[in-house]
């Protein structure tokens, strides 16, 4: 058995040969978001970390 013959013997029988361009279209969509989303919470993390630092500054 060739490899490309023992490839795809072992995509039908996982079922990976019936994922279609949607579901990858949908993968990227939800891993592209999921990247948005933890930028926004570090650049939300860093700015609340600067106006306690800023508030602590002028209490001294």
């Amino acid at each position: 058995m060739r490899f490309g013959e023992a490839w795809n013997q072992a995509a039908e029988t996982t079922g990976v040969d019936q994922v279609g361009a949607d579901i990858s279209f949908g993968l990227a969509i939800v891993f592209i978001s999921l990247e948005v989303v933890w930028w926004v919470g570090i650049g939300l993390f860093i700015k609340i970390r600067q106006q306690r630092r800023d508030v602590n500054a002028d209490e001294l």
